[in-house]
């Protein structure tokens, strides 16, 4: 499985530049084909969070939404936010605890992660999955 972090979605239904668009959509579309996409709950709730602030349309959202729920395949459990806290604490990196979060999912049920974040340099020779910082 691949992880996918919340700025890929973004990117797709939010118009953020028309080569990222095309990107993050060819991305997905090839993760959804091979049957690799793997989102979170927080990877939702960030899009949902992100889109209304950018004031989208509540419908395009819901319809967004409703497609990207299918591919949601694990909650997030206590041992998945203690290992994130440990780790954002020792890397004094708190103020990015959902990158944090996201990557000790990632971690636990994919063999890669894939981002827009350039925030996400500071982890990768800390983790044994591979980050990709499109």
């Amino acid at each position: 499985m691949v992880y996918v972090d919340t700025n890929v979605l973004i990117y797709i239904s939010a118009d953020q530049g028309e080569e990222k668009r095309n990107t993050a959509a060819k991305l997905v579309r090839k993760l959804i084909e091979n049957n690799e996409l793997f989102l979170s709950p927080l990877t939702i709730q960030e899009f949902i969070f992100t889109l209304a602030k950018l004031k989208i349309d509540l419908n395009q959202i819901s319809r967004d939404v409703d497609f990207y729920l299918d591919y949601v395949q694990q909650s997030i459990d206590k041992d998945i936010l203690t290992d994130a806290y440990t780790l954002c604490k020792r890397l004094n990196q708190c103020k990015n605890i959902n990158d944090v979060i996201h990557l000790k999912l990632a971690e636990r049920y994919c063999r890669k992660l894939i981002t827009f974040d350039n925030d996400f340099k500071v982890f990768q020779n800390k983790t044994k999955i591979k980050i990709e910082i499109l």
